[in-house]
C-alpha cells in the first residue's frame, strides 16, 4: 500500500545530496526503522519519523558545510586514527571499573606468559649453539634386556676409528669419557699458584677432534692441535683467570692435574672461553683421551660396540643422517659379533629434551615440562581473555546508543569491530608494557626459582614474539565484544533497547564455566603433584640418605684407602665409614647381562646393576639383611663373595641363595647375602637387580656416616683430617640427601611454578567474575528494588544473585574434575611408585572454589541486596 512505504520526497532528497558510498547504507537503516515504527506507531507517524531521520542527514547539505561521512576501515586517516584512540582512553576514563579489572586480568596474563615463554625459549636453546648442530649427532645403543630394550649413550671406544672407515657420511668422529665419571679434578701449580693452593676443576677426557666438532670457542690455542699431545691440557678462561690472572699468562705453564691416586704434570696449550648456560655439558678442564689410556690398564677397555665411552658424529654436509641409521641397525653384529646391540644416531641438541626412553622407543624427557609450561601459559591467557569478553558484552547495554548512532550515521559495521578491536588491542599493549616492567622486576628471583639466568633481551626474536602475543592477545580479547556489538540492530538500539539472545548468554556462560574449570584443574593438580613429592620424601628409600657425607678419595688417600678410613673413624662424630665406586644414588653405569647361575634361562637377559664396595658400606648406608650376612674381614673368601638385592634373586629363581655360585662377569663368586630392596634409582622406575661386590681397590668416594646434630662441627673436623692425611688435594663434599633431592628436581619446580601460576589462574578467573556480579547486580538494580519494596528479605536477594554464578561453577567443577583425574593419572605414571589420590582431594577442591566464588561475589550482592529500593524506582 502507498501509505505504507517512507516519503518519495525524502528519499530523492537523499540521493540527490548525500554521497553514494554512504547512501545505501543509510537508506538501509532508516527503513528499517520506518518497517518497524508502521507497526508499533502506525504508517503516518512512521513516515513523519522517516523524514526528521532523512533531514537530519541532510543538514550538512542544507547549510553549506562540507559532509563529513562517518569514518570508516577504507577512508582511514591519521586524523582518524587519533580520533579512535582518544574515544578510546575517554571510554576506558570513563569506565574505572571495567577497565581496572580488564588491565589487572589482562597484566596477570601477560606476565605469566612473559615468564614461561622465557623459560621455554632457554629450554629449547640448549646445545643449539654449535655451529655444526645441523650435522652433530651422537651414537647411541639399543641393547636387549629379557624382552625388552635398553637403551644407553655408553658405546665402544674404537667406534671413534671405525666409523669415519666406514661410514662415508661420517666427516669425523669425537669420542669422550662420560662427564658423571668424575666429582672433580684437583689442579694445582705449587707454588705458582694463588697462595700455592689447589683447586678444583670440573674435566673430562676427549679426543683430539673434539673443539673441531664443538663450538667452545678458544681464545688461546689452535683446535687443530692443541688436544693432540697426551701431556697437554686445555682449561676454561675462568679457570685461567683464577690460576695465572688472564687467558693470555696460562699459554705454555705447567699444571699438575689429579684425579684418584693418578696424577700428571701437563703443559696448558690453550683456553676456551667459559661454555654458556644452555650447553649441557659445563667443563673446566679438557684432558686428551690418550692419557686416559695411562690410567687404565691394558686390555681393561675391549673393543665393542657398546662400551662407557660416548661418541659423537660430525656428517658431512648433505649426508643422509636416515641412510647412516639404517647402516648402523646390523654394525654391531656383522662387524662386533654383537646381535644384541642395535646403534642409532640421535641429535646432539635433542639430547636434553629427549633424553627419555621406554623399550626403545623415545618417551619424553624434559620436553614434557616445556609442553606442559606451554599449555599452562596459554590457558592463563586464554582465562585472561576470556574476562575481557565477557566484561566487554556485559557492558554492553552501556553502549547500545553509542552504536545505533553510529550506525544512523553511517558507519558499517566492519567499521564498528575496527573500532573495539582497537580498543581491545591498545588495552593489551598498556598492559604488555606494564607486564614487561613487572618481568623486569622480578624476573631475579624467578631466575633463583628455576635456577637460570634470564633477562629481558630485546632482540629481533623477543620483539616479534612480543608483537605477537600482543596482536593474539588483543585479537583474542576483543573478537567477540566486537562482533557482538557492532550487530546491534539500531533501530532499537536509538530508543535504548538491547535484546539479549540465548546465543550470547550460553557464550558467556560457557566462558564462565569454561575459566572455573581451569582453575578446578590447576588446584587438583597442585595438590596430586605436592602430595607425590611429600610421598617422596616420606618414602623409605631402603638406605639411610641422612648425615651420610660423601667425597672423592685421591692421592694418598686412594692408594692407602683402609689406613685413610681407618683414621676417618677416629674423627670425632663420625659414625661408620667405608668406601664405594659411584654414589649409590643414580649410579652412572648402564646395566649389565654378564651374569650367569645354574638354571639360568639362556634367553632371558636379566640385566643386573653392579657396585664395587668396601668392607662396611651396608653398615655404613643402613642397608639390612634379610638373609646372610654383609661383607666381613673375618672371612677371607669374601675376596670372590657378593651381595644381591630381593629383586636380583626373585628374578633369578634362586631358592636358599646363601652359599650358591653364580658367574659375575665370567668371575665365579658366592652369594654371601641378601639385602633388602632399597631405591637406587628414583621412584620413577621399578627396583632393579643389584649387586655389591666386594672390591676395595675400584672403589673412589669415601663414604661418611655422621652423628645427627654434629653435621657441621664433624665435616670441618674430616676437612681438617684430609688436608693433614692428603696435602695438596683439594676437599670437595656433597651429602647423600641432596643427591636424592635432586632426583625430583623438576618435580619441585613443576610443583613450586604450579603453585604460582595456579594462584594466578584464580585470580585472573575471580577478577572477571567480580565484574559479572557487579553489572549483573546494576542491571537487575530494578528487580532488586521491587523485590525489596514486596518483602523480600536481603538474604533471598543475595542468594538470587549468587545462586547464577554458583550453578556455573557446579557445572565447571562436575567438568574439570575428570579432567584433573586425567592429568594427573598420566602424571602419576612417570611413577613406578607413587601416592594414593583420594575422592577427597577432588572434593577439597570443588569446595575450595565455591567458597572462593561466594567470596568474590558476596561483596556485589550483598552491596546491591542493601541498596535502598526508593534509590532503585525513582526513575519509575
Amino acid at each position: 500500500m502507498p501509505e505504507h512505504r517512507p516519503p518519495r520526497w525524502a528519499d530523492y532528497l537523499l540521493e540527490k545530496f548525500v554521497n553514494p558510498r554512504f547512501l545505501e547504507d543509510i537508506q538501509g537503516n532508516l527503513e528499517e526503522i520506518f518497517l518497524r515504527r508502521v507497526q508499533e506507531a502506525g504508517p503516518t507517524q512512521a513516515r513523519r519519523e522517516y523524514a526528521w531521520a532523512a533531514m537530519r542527514h541532510l543538514t550538512p547539505y542544507f547549510t553549506k558545510k562540507s559532509p563529513r561521512p562517518y569514518p570508516t576501515v577504507s577512508n582511514l586517516s591519521p586524523a582518524m586514527l587519533h580520533h579512535y584512540f582518544t574515544y578510546a582512553w575517554r571510554h576506558f576514563a570513563k569506565n574505572r571499573q571495567f577497565t581496572f579489572l580488564n588491565a589487572v586480568g589482562l597484566t596477570t596474563g601477560l606476565i605469566c606468559t612473559l615468564l614461561i615463554y622465557l623459560w621455554i625459549t632457554d629450554e629449547r636453546t640448549f646445545d643449539k649453539f654449535h655451529d655444526k648442530d645441523a650435522r652433530l649427532y651422537q651414537v647411541m645403543v639399543h641393547e636387549k634386556g629379557g624382552d625388552r630394550l635398553v637403551t644407553s649413550e655408553g658405546t665402544g671406544g674404537i667406534l671413534r676409528v671405525f666409523l669415519p672407515r666406514d661410514m662415508p657420511e661420517v666427516e669425523m668422529a669425537v669420542c669422550t669419557t662420560p662427564p658423571v665419571w668424575f666429582q672433580k679434578f684437583s689442579l694445582s701449580l705449587g707454588g705458582r699458584a694463588r697462595g700455592g693452593r689447589t683447586v678444583s676443576a670440573a674435566g673430562n677426557f676427549v679426543s683430539s677432534d673434539y673443539f673441531k666438532a664443538f663450538s667452545f670457542p678458544l681464545i688461546q690455542g689452535n683446535a687443530q692441535s692443541v688436544l693432540t699431545d697426551k701431556n697437554t691440557v686445555v682449561i676454561s678462561e675462568r679457570m685461567a683467570s683464577r690460576l695465572f690472572g688472564s687467558p693470555e699468562k696460562a699459554m705454555n705453564q705447567l699444571v699438575e692435574w689429579k684425579w684418584q691416586a693418578f696424577s700428571r704434570q701437563s703443559q696448558v696449550t690453550g683456553v676456551f672461553r667459559d661454555q654458556p648456560r644452555n650447553s649441557s655439558e659445563q667443563s673446566e678442564l679438557l684432558i686428551p683421551l690418550s692419557a686416559w689410556d695411562d690410567i687404565l690398564p691394558q686390555g681393561s677397555m675391549p673393543n665393542t660396540a657398546t662400551g662407557p665411552f660416548h661418541n659423537y658424529l660430525v656428517l658431512r654436509p648433505g649426508a643422509d643422517a636416515h641412510l647412516l641409521e639404517a647402516k648402523l641397525a646390523g654394525y654391531a653384529k656383522k662387524h662386533f659379533n654383537d646381535p644384541n646391540a642395535t646403534l642409532f644416531i640421535r641429535k646432539y641438541s635433542d639430547k636434553y629434551l629427549y633424553g627419555t626412553y621406554e623399550n626403545g622407543v623415545q618417551s619424553g624427557g624434559r620436553i614434557e615440562y616445556v609442553k606442559l609450561f606451554g599449555a599452562i601459559a596459554v590457558f592463563i591467557l586464554l582465562i585472561a581473555c576470556i574476562n575481557f569478553m565477557n566484561l566487554s558484552t556485559a557492558k554492553a547495554s552501556v553502549r547500545v546508543k553509542e552504536v545505533g548512532v553510529k550506525k544512523a550515521l553511517g558507519a558499517g559495521r566492519l567499521t564498528l569491530v575496527f573500532q573495539f578491536l582497537g580498543e581491545s588491542i591498545l588495552m593489551s599493549f598498556v598492559t604488555l608494557l606494564i607486564a614487561l616492567g613487572v618481568v623486569w622486576l622480578i624476573l631475579p628471583y624467578f631466575n633463583t626459582l628455576t635456577n637460570k639466568q634470564l633477562t629481558l633481551h630485546f632482540g629481533g626474536q623477543f620483539i616479534a614474539a612480543l608483537a605477537v602475543i600482543l596482536l593474539l592477545t588483543g585479537l583474542l580479547s576483543g573478537s567477540y565484544p566486537a562482533l557482538y556489538l557492532s550487530r546491534f540492530n539500531p533501530a532499537l538500539t536509538l530508543k535504548g533497547k538491547l535484546l539479549h539472545g540465548m546465543g550470547e548468554l550460553w557464550v558467556r556462560k560457557g566462558l564462565v564455566v569454561f575459566q572455573f574449570a581451569v582453575s578446578v584443574i590447576f588446584i587438583i593438580s597442585v595438590v596430586v603433584v605436592y602430595k607425590q613429592i611429600d610421598y617422596v620424601q616420606a618414602k623409605n628409600p631402603g638406605y639411610e640418605k641422612d648425615n651420610i657425607v660423601y667425597f672423592e678419595m685421591e692421592g694418598r688417600a686412594a692408594t692407602q684407602t683402609n689406613a685413610f678410613l681407618a683414621g676417618l673413624k677416629t674423627v670425632p662424630g663420625v659414625v661408620n665409614a667405608s668406601s664405594i665406586q659411584q654414589k649409590i644414588v643414580l649410579p652412572a653405569f648402564m646395566p649389565s647381562a654378564g651374569v650367569r647361575w645354574d638354571g639360568k634361562n639362556e634367553k632371558d637377559e636379566i640385566r643386573f646393576y653392579k657396585m664395587p664396595v668396601n668392607y662396611g658400606l651396608t653398615e655404613t648406608l643402613g642397608i639390612p639383611m634379610v638373609a646372610g650376612r654383609s661383607f666381613s674381614k673375618d672371612f677371607g673368601s669374601d675376596s670372590t663373595a657378593v651381595i644381591l638385592n630381593e629383586t636380583a634373586i626373585r628374578q633369578m629363581g634362586i631358592t636358599d641363595p646363601i652359599g650358591k655360585q653364580i658367574m659375575v662377569d665370567g668371575r665365579k663368586t658366592r652369594i654371601v647375602g641378601v639385602a633388602r630392596d632399597f631405591h637406587f634409582n628414583s621412584l620413577h622406575e621399578i627396583i632393579k637387580p643389584f649387586i655389591f661386590k666386594l672390591s676395595p681397590q675400584e672403589t673412589m668416594l669415601a663414604t661418611v656416616k655422621i652423628q645427627a646434630g654434629e653435621v657441621p662441627a664433624t665435616v670441618a673436623r674430616i676437612q681438617a683430617f684430609y688436608a693433614s692425611f692428603n696435602p695438596g688435594y683439594a676437599f670437595d663434599y656433597d651429602f647423600l640427601d641432596r643427591d636424592y633431592q635432586i632426583q625430583y628436581a623438576s618435580e619441585k619446580l613443576v610443583a613450586q611454578l604450579a603453585r604460582y601460576f595456579a594462584v594466578l589462574a584464580i585470580l585472573i578467573s575471580c577478577l572477571g567474575l567480580f565484574g559479572l556480579a557487579a553489572f549483573t547486580a546494576e542491571r537487575r538494580r530494578k528487580e532488586i528494588g521491587v523485590r525489596k519494596v514486596l518483602g523480600a528479605t536481603t538474604g533471598s536477594v543475595v542468594a538470587m544473585l549468587s545462586r547464577e554464578f554458583l550453578v556455573l561453577v557446579a557445572v565447571a567443577i562436575a567438568i574439570g574434575c575428570p579432567l584433573a583425574w586425567w592429568l594427573t593419572r598420566r602424571w602419576l605414571d612417570h611413577f613406578a611408585y607413587r601416592a594414593t589420590i583420594g575422592a577427597g582431594i577432588f572434593a577439597g577442591a570443588g569446595l575450595v572454589t565455591i567458597v572462593i566464588t561466594l567470596a568474590t561475589i558476596s561483596f556485589q550482592s550483598v552491596r546491591a541486596a542493601l541498596t535502598n529500593p526508593t534509590q532503585s524506582l525513582k526513575s519509575e
